[in-house]
């Protein structure tokens, strides 16, 4: 499963609330990134459009399909939806596979991928899994399709539709439909899977489930 990776947290631990606060930080690459303050932490606005891993290394990108069925890739990798970084890379960002999580220099220096732990507080504080992705979904555009079970964004966190690209095939998928974001966890029960949060354009809650790193 290849995914967007939304909402790098940044590394220090707040116990004062800086919901609202607003500010802003710049990859390896250049690219400039919104960043919003909810509850005690501080998140990303936006997916990801790295290329290069915090150390300067590059990411590989990986366009075909037969590259992605490859059982033994066992590199950090990306792509763009539909191979498109026209249309796509602005609004979406990449597309990485959970192997590009595990370098942990994915995220700009002093930032990092939430945990699961860091992913349920947000949710909590947002009023639980059953109402908490209506609730960063973006709603003030037309990127998730009909019906967009949105409750009214007052957190700035700018959910999108991003969609996905599957191993199993290599097709992408999902794109208006759904946004999933990487957890930064490996099951216990399964060193070979790896764990993400899902949001429908249909649904309002949120939900978790795992899938095989390769």
């Amino acid at each position: 499963m290849i995914v967007p990776l939304y909402g790098c947290e940044y590394d220090s631990s707040l116990t004062n609330d800086v919901t609202g606060q607003i500010d802003t930080l710049v990859d390896i690459d250049g690219n400039k990134y919104n960043t919003i303050g909810i509850g005690t932490q501080i998140w990303m606005q936006e997916n990801l459009k790295v290329t290069h891993l915090a150390d300067g290394s590059k990411i590989t990108l990986l366009e075909q399909n037969t590259d992605w069925l490859n059982r033994n890739l066992n590199i950090a990798a990306y792509c763009w939806y539909d191979n498109d970084s026209i249309n796509n890379k602005p609004t979406y960002g990449g597309l990485y596979n959970f192997f590009t999580v595990e370098t942990g220099l994915i995220c700009p220096t002093g930032w990092h991928v939430p945990s699961q732990a860091e992913w349920k507080m947000l949710v909590d504080y947002l009023g639980g899994k059953e109402v908490a992705g209506g609730k960063l979904k973006d709603y003030s555009g037309s990127y998730w399709t009909s019906p967009n079970h949105c409750i009214e964004n007052n957190f700035g966190f700018v959910g999108l539709p991003g969609g996905y690209r599957t191993s199993r095939t290599g097709l992408f998928n999902g794109k208006g439909y759904g946004g999933s974001w990487w957890e930064n966890r490996i099951s216990k029960e399964d060193s070979s899977k790896s764990l993400k949060l899902s949001v429908a354009s249909s649904e309002h809650n949120i939900s978790e489930s795992y899938f095989l790193k390769k």
